[in-house]
């Protein structure tokens, strides 16, 4: 991983957004709350969790990424949003991917996942 820089918008500092400064997820297991890129890397099926962002990481957004053709899963404590009937996530291809933000002790999508499976 990268250096830290300093993002004023967020008012914190965060890593950058280049692929030499991804936080590889290459075994199953949980994904830490660390601002950034998180890429699934695992050679084989990855199971993934995500647990509720604490008051201290709201505004803290996450991109995770598939890096590698197969099923990963990343189930996502008390759902996004809040809604416990949304709290699995999806990956199939290489570049399948999702933008959360914590906002309210919940993760939320930015915006509209790209080939993810929200279950």
């Amino acid at each position: 991983m990268g250096q830290p820089r300093y993002d004023a918008t967020r008012n914190q500092y965060v890593y950058g957004d280049g692929p030499d400064d991804d936080i590889a997820q290459a075994v199953d297991g949980a994904i830490t709350h660390v601002d950034g890129t998180h890429a699934l890397t695992k050679g084989s099926a990855g199971a993934y969790t995500l647990a509720a962002p604490t008051a201290d990481k709201e505004g803290m957004r996450i991109l995770i990424v598939a890096r590698t053709a197969f099923a990963h899963v990343v189930t996502v404590a008390a759902g996004l949003g809040g809604n416990a009937a949304d709290n699995v996530l999806t990956f199939a291809k290489v570049g399948d991917s999702i933008e959360l933000q914590a906002d309210n002790l919940f993760w939320v999508p930015t915006g509209a996942p790209y080939g993810v499976v929200i279950s």
